[in-house]
């Protein structure tokens, strides 16, 4: 054999033994890759960030994935970046041999599923919108606050909106905006979207005002129950809708009431003024919106006399309120009456304004029928 052939042989061979040790040696580039990207991936499991992907390239672990915040996101690059691995010696220093590219690895910030899922908007001192609850993205929130600016310009006081996953479908941004529409019609009031349920209230000096509103709220688009209870003095009630909710229609009639007493003869179950008698159309057209709970009458009076007069005055004016409201519409199924005499004062007895306040009757919605 000639020196070239000598020559050839030897770097064939040379070449031959090169590929064996680097398929075959656990030391080599690519085995050091294999065990780098399985310690950087059991570091980032053991760290809590298992959803993590990483691919390695060389030296170099690619990390891939999505993370709530900038803080996490370069607590996972950190962690990636620490990672010892013990399998590739004589490297860098502490062992570590690798580079980090965290150019896929993304921040995408959580939107939380809330129920019960809500939104109120409320009429303030100055005649503007406070408005608090849900939205499901930043674009809806963004048009639900312009909704507001446009029908209360300037006046949007106050911007607690949340994003959060959780809305009925898609038409939560159109029966918020007909809640909007209706409030800024009123001169007072407030509205409540509580999941497919809404309801409006407030007040307004014009009968024509409330019919409008009573409208916008019958024609949400289905699926949604709406319901307003609008006062105007000195009219009649004309409410619209049926409340769904036993928080909503407790707080309904607890507003109507307010300060507002019902006025009895002196030792009798009898209604003497027409005040009175007002309220209770009120309170009846309340009961009515409220026709899915039962609604309790109870009631109260003061010290002067026999616990046993008392107890049985009491019960006979609660009667007589039931008998009025159910004469005003409501079902008789849905509610009742009873007494309990002086035994819940809710003042002292010992000054006439004391009995007077302890002189009562109390509204109770329960779901229970």
């Amino acid at each position: 054999m000639g020196s070239f052939g000598k020559w050839l042989t030897g770097i064939v061979i040379l070449a031959i033994a090169a590929l064996l040790f680097q398929l075959l040696t656990p030391w080599g580039a690519r085995a050091h890759s294999v065990k780098m990207g399985e310690s950087v991936k059991e570091a980032l499991n053991t760290a809590g960030f298992s959803s993590i992907d990483v691919d390695m390239s060389g030296n170099v672990a690619r990390l891939s994935g999505t993370t709530p915040s900038e803080d996490v996101k370069n607590t996972v690059v950190t962690t990636a970046e620490n990672t010892f691995c013990e399998k590739c010696t004589d490297r860098k220093n502490d062992n570590i041999w690798h580079e980090v590219d965290a150019r896929d690895l993304t921040v995408k910030k959580l939107v939380p599923t809330v129920s019960p899922y809500t939104l109120s908007g409320m009429r303030d001192d100055n005649g503007g919108v406070i408005l608090n609850g849900y939205a499901s993205s930043e674009a809806e929130r963004d048009g639900i606050l312009a909704d507001a600016e446009a029908l209360f310009s300037g006046m949007v006081t106050d911007d607690k909106i949340k994003i959060a996953t959780g809305a009925p479908d898609a038409s939560w941004r159109a029966v918020a905006a007909a809640n909007l529409a209706g409030l800024a019609k009123l001169d007072d009031g407030e509205f409540s979207m509580n999941g497919e349920d809404s309801f409006l209230k407030g007040m307004t000096m014009s009968t024509d005002i409330r019919s409008e509103v009573n409208s916008l709220v019958a024609s949400l688009p289905g699926g949604y129950g709406g319901a307003a209870n609008i006062v105007v003095p000195n009219a009649e009630a004309d409410n619209t809708g049926t409340i769904n909710s036993e928080e909503v229609c407790q707080g309904l009639f607890d507003d109507l009431k307010g300060d507002a007493k019902i006025n009895f003869a002196y030792n009798r179950a009898e209604i003497n003024d027409e005040a009175s008698l007002t309220l209770i159309r009120s309170l009846a057209s309340a009961a009515k919106q409220c026709s899915n709970f039962r609604i309790t009458v109870d009631g109260h009076t003061d010290a002067d006399g026999s616990e046993a007069y008392n107890l049985d005055l009491s019960r006979r004016r609660a009667e007589e309120v039931v008998r009025n409201l159910v004469a005003f519409g409501v079902d008789v199924n849905n509610i009742s009456g009873g007494g309990y005499g002086e035994s819940r004062p809710i003042a002292s007895n010992d000054t006439p304004e004391g009995m007077a306040k302890n002189r009562r009757i109390e509204f109770t919605v329960t779901r229970s029928k």
